[in-house]
């Protein structure tokens, strides 16, 4: 990942990464390296994408960036002031990452259905805030087999 920044420093597009025998590691600390929350600032890094160089474990590679994609966004959604990712804008920006992929179903639930699902609690915590609470459901459609027991997330942020 040092190689990978020093290559941003020098607005290089494209680094090739030798994968050392784990293409997967090799993908994910070229990643997760590269990343910096620059939303805000007004001199943004040079984007530089990292491609696996002389292998042939490109499921691997691709396994590790997908890896290393999802806690980048966790990290942006993190580092992101508050004020500028409210309920809604979480939201959506959560419903945008996740609209290509036809097995997922997301529902941004607004205040009012929070009211009738009587979730008194989750009300009363967001009358701390001036934005109004957003509940965020998504479903994943995709398990390989049907027999298996639902695997569910439950999340407050």
């Amino acid at each position: 990942s040092v190689g990978c920044r020093q290559i941003q420093d020098l607005e290089i597009p494209c680094v090739e990464v030798d994968p050392c025998g784990d293409a997967q590691a090799a993908a994910e600390g070229a990643v997760l390296g590269l990343h910096e929350y620059n939303e805000l600032k007004q001199k943004k890094k040079h984007v530089v994408t990292p491609q696996l160089h002389g292998s042939t474990e490109s499921e691997a590679w691709q396994k590790g960036v997908i890896y290393a994609e999802g806690q980048n966004l966790a990290r942006y959604l993190m580092e992101a002031p508050a004020n500028y990712i409210t309920p809604i804008k979480f939201a959506e920006h959560i419903e945008q990452k996740l609209r290509s992929f036809s097995n997922v179903k997301v529902h941004i639930r607004p205040e009012s259905w929070i009211a009738t699902q009587q979730m008194g609690a989750f009300l009363s915590v967001a009358k701390g805030s001036a934005e109004p609470p957003i509940f965020l459901e998504i479903h994943y459609l995709g398990g390989a087999n049907t027999n298996d027991s639902p695997l569910v997330f439950v999340g407050k942020g």
